[in-house]
């Protein structure tokens, strides 16, 4: 089994089990830390770090576009690393998260590209940085019901997500209810065949569109 077969394997494990649910807190909203702090504390291995108010905390910040996606540097990363191109596909994944930080794919590309090149200690910490930003998703609710749909502030990880478990979308679309707005998300798995449901709370992604509506 390659070295690409075994990361996506481990990374599946993974997402299998560490699916909990999310206890949303009644009152105000919590007041978010300062991106640029958590960030520094993630740069210096810290295991601590809050994940889901890192990816939080981005999305408030002036950097964050949720529809702005290098779409070419994504793909020439991808190519780089089929290509088994490390060094490139470092390259590339490094542009990427100069500007954003919590792009589960690049951290993705990186551990494997790092572990190709042997270099234990930047594997670990990409690998470390794709399984908390992941786990902050999964952790967000179960996505069975728009109720306790899993939060993204980006659909970009919706994707991501699903693929990483390996189903592909054969059907996307917006639903509203209660006030918010869902991703409904009709997939089949890969391999199996098997069809499910996600559901995903796209409120982030949306705000912050209609703010630019209203500029």
């Amino acid at each position: 089994m390659s070295i690409v077969s075994r990361t996506l394997t481990i990374v599946l494990m993974m997402l299998i089990f560490t699916c909990n649910a999310f206890a949303e807190e009644d009152g105000q909203p919590e007041k978010l830390p300062d991106y640029q702090t958590l960030l520094k504390r993630v740069m210096s291995f810290d295991r601590t770090v809050d994940f889901k108010a890192l990816r939080l905390s981005y999305a408030e910040t002036a950097d964050y576009n949720p529809y702005g996606d290098d779409k070419a540097k994504k793909s020439e990363m991808f190519e780089a690393l089929r290509n088994k191109d490390y060094d490139k596909a470092i390259a590339n994944a490094q542009v990427i998260l100069e500007k954003k930080f919590v792009d589960i794919e690049a951290h993705f590309v990186s551990s494997i590209a790092f572990s190709e090149m042997k270099n234990s200690e930047r594997y670990n910490f990409h690998h470390f940085v794709t399984r908390a930003l992941v786990d902050s998703i999964l952790d967000s609710g179960d996505g069975k019901t728009p109720e306790t749909a899993f939060v993204v502030i980006e659909t970009g990880e919706e994707y991501t997500l699903l693929g990483m478990t390996g189903f592909e979308v054969v059907r996307q679309s917006l639903i509203k209810s209660n006030g918010h707005s869902y991703d409904k998300m009709e997939t089949k798995h890969r391999k199996t065949g098997k069809t499910a449901v996600f559901f995903f709370n796209v409120d982030i992604p949306f705000n912050w569109l209609n703010k630019q509506f209203r500029k």
